[in-house]
């Protein structure tokens, strides 16, 4: 998600910042996939309340396989341990 309140699913822009449009977004992009993996990747910007956003659209899309990406120093996101 970007500093703005932008979200992206598989980084595809979504139509909008509602949790129902995210929710529709996440449902798509796993449909018949075995076990996906949501990965919530933040801008240092985002408001907290983006980032509980994206918990309820994944959590509305059934699905409960979270996982949350660092900036590395280079920028590019990578899983967090």
């Amino acid at each position: 998600m970007a500093g703005d309140g932008r979200y992206a699913v598989n980084r595809n822009a979504i139509d909008g910042k509602s949790v129902e449009a995210l929710s529709a977004a996440l449902t798509r992009a796993a449909a018949g996939q075995k076990d996906p993996v949501v990965i919530v990747s933040a801008d240092a910007a985002s408001a907290h309340q983006s980032v509980i956003n994206v918990l309820d659209a994944a959590r509305r899309a059934g699905l409960a396989r979270l996982t949350f990406a660092a900036q590395t120093s280079a920028g590019e996101g990578a899983p967090a341990r």
